[in-house]
């Protein structure tokens, strides 16, 4: 019997519950600085190498890899395959299976400081992807075991779109306090989520019961179903999207401050991605799935293993129902910092609090970092994560700014082992980020030592 284990599979592969990359936050001079807080500026104006300019990936989630992938053959299989076991499953999984991503990529970017040197503005324009998504564990006791019960808080989440910001950052108090304020105007490309509210599993007889209620929207410009002729219910597969134009807009704002308390003490708070996307009816699809299907008997694998349930999977078939426009919220996050800095601002330790709202759960991270810049075009931060009381990974970031280019890069995978393809294997958590971009205009004097005499004309 047909078992559609791929949309599972492509969740747990794909998506993995995200924050922006923490090495990052304390990465000073670095042009992708402010996107934590857009109070924050580099030390010089910049026009950023399309499409290069700042390239941020993040996946993590309550699982490392090698709780989903295992080696079988000399290749990597899912725990959906029937040779991995499901002792070998079920012992490594958590009661809510948390995952997800996000990714963005700034196509265009350029700021610069005004002429009193401590004012900063800057324009974006970003791709943002995010996904997430929430597996019970009673799940693959289903799949990998035939185990009856409830499965509930089973779904998964994507939405896509650009950003065109404008920031602008100013003192206040004697320049003790800076504020920062970026609007940003939103244009959605896709959004899609499936949930299950019910999600029933039980023996009867000599067969098994599954029950189901669960829902599917997608919304992208183009979208429709390629209905199959013998009927009126559609698979996943037979959705078809064309997102060449957007199938919605809207409007959000990050908010941020940075205070010294002492003068070598600097607070700084930020609230991001405060905002929402409106999603057009006209570019929406919407389906149901009321289910009361039965199935008997189960595939015995030859070697022997526990048997599996040789389900058809009738539940993640949906009835079409009319689209309707939406408006979503986008996933908030709050970054709040500490940082002492010493030896005349040439090393500096911080701390750092996130915490972002997603679909199924609110992340929490805390990041400890110690920062060296020596001169004032270079900064070399190391650091270590925790993540909702787990332990989670050690951070590098580095930034070069002298006069000619602007680079940075961060990443938390340096010594995780990994595949060969650069994923960690044994930690929850993956963050890259990195950017190239052209140095302009005026010299920042917002840190006075690093302020020259060459750079008060």
């Amino acid at each position: 019997m047909k078992k559609p284990y791929i949309l599972i599979a492509a969740a747990l592969l794909a998506t993995g519950a995200a924050a922006q990359n923490p090495s990052a936050y304390f990465m000073e001079g670095s042009t992708f600085r402010s996107q934590f807080n857009p109070a924050f500026a580099p030390l010089r104006g910049y026009v950023n190498i399309p499409v290069l300019g700042g390239v941020q990936v993040n996946m993590a989630g309550n699982i490392a890899l090698d709780n989903i992938l295992y080696p079988r053959d000399g290749k990597l299989v899912t725990l959906l395959d029937s040779s991995v076991s499901a002792a070998e499953v079920l012992g490594n999984l958590k009661t809510d299976n948390l995952l997800g991503a996000d990714f963005r990529m700034n196509v265009i970017g350029f700021g610069a400081f005004t002429k009193n040197h401590k004012n900063f503005w800057s324009f974006d324009l970003n791709v943002r992807v995010n996904e997430d998504a929430n597996l019970p564990y009673s799940l693959f006791e289903f799949i990998k075991l035939g185990k009856e019960g409830q499965i509930r808080n089973f779904g998964t989440s994507m939405d896509a779109y650009l950003e065109a910001a404008f920031s602008y950052s100013f003192p206040l108090m004697d320049d003790r306090l800076y504020v920062g304020v970026r609007g940003k105007f939103l244009a959605g490309l896709a959004r899609a989520k499936m949930t299950y509210d019910r999600f029933d599993v039980s023996l009867r007889h000599d067969r098994w019961a599954v029950s189901t209620q669960g829902t599917i929207d997608v919304t992208a410009a183009g979208a429709e179903i390629d209905m199959p002729a013998n009927g009126d219910i559609f698979e996943i597969g037979d959705i078809d999207i064309n997102p060449t134009k957007p199938a919605g807009y809207g409007f959000a704002v990050d908010l941020g401050a940075t205070y010294d308390i002492l003068p070598n003490l600097q607070a700084s708070l930020a609230v991001n991605d405060l905002g929402f996307i409106s999603w057009s009816k006209k570019n929406s699809i919407s389906g149901t799935s009321t289910q009361e299907t039965e199935f008997t008997g189960v595939t015995v694998p030859d070697d022997g293993t526990e048997p599996a349930p040789d389900f058809d999977f009738e539940m993640l078939k949906f009835n079409p129902t009319d689209g309707k426009s939406a408006s979503k919220m986008l996933r908030a996050s709050i970054n709040a910092g500490l940082e002492y800095e010493v030896w005349r601002h040439k090393v500096g330790i911080g701390l750092l609090y996130t915490a972002r709202f997603w679909e199924y759960k609110t992340l929490h991270n805390i990041t400890g970092s110690v920062n060296f810049h020596p001169v004032r075009w270079f900064t070399l931060t190391g650091s270590y994560s925790v993540i909702d009381n787990r332990g989670g990974a050690v951070g590098l970031a580095l930034n070069l700014c002298p006069s000619w280019i602007n680079f940075f890069i961060a990443t938390d995978m340096l010594v995780s082992k990994h595949t060969p393809q650069w994923i960690p294997v044994k930690q929850s958590t993956m963050n890259v980020t990195l950017g190239l971009g052209v140095p302009i205009g005026k010299r920042s004097h917002r840190i006075s030592a690093y302020v020259r005499e060459q750079d008060k004309r």
